[in-house]
């Protein structure tokens, strides 16, 4: 995770892009979800199950766009005000984070600490 300065969209809003240089793994929880990796699945993938975590780190992984060899980057942005998280709303033309002239311009809906 790499802070890079403040985000116009709210004053303590921050430009932060996350890298998966390190690992990266799925953990289907939804039957429908394992068998669409089922479908997916490429020579060599172990079989996809509910509740079982694969790494897909330096792999082709078509759901998550990711690209054998390349790690997976966003550029996001984050926002804490009154205890509650932010992040940047999903492009709602469908574009990733996948550069910065695709970093949000609105927020999601806040996540909450729970004690």
């Amino acid at each position: 995770m790499t802070w890079n300065g403040e985000h116009p969209i709210a004053p303590g809003a921050q430009k932060v892009d996350f890298v998966a240089d390190t690992a990266y793994a799925v953990t289907p929880l939804a039957q429908p979800f394992v068998d669409l990796l089922g479908k997916l699945a490429k020579d060599g993938d172990a079989k996809w199950a509910l509740g079982k975590t694969q790494s897909v780190f330096g792999k082709d992984f078509a759901v998550f766009g990711l690209t054998r060899g390349q790690n997976f980057s966003e550029c996001d942005l984050v926002y804490v005000k009154h205890g509650l998280l932010f992040w940047g709303a999903r492009n709602v033309d469908g574009r990733g984070f996948d550069k910065e002239a695709n970093r949000p311009t609105n927020l999601q809906i806040p996540m909450e600490r729970k004690p």
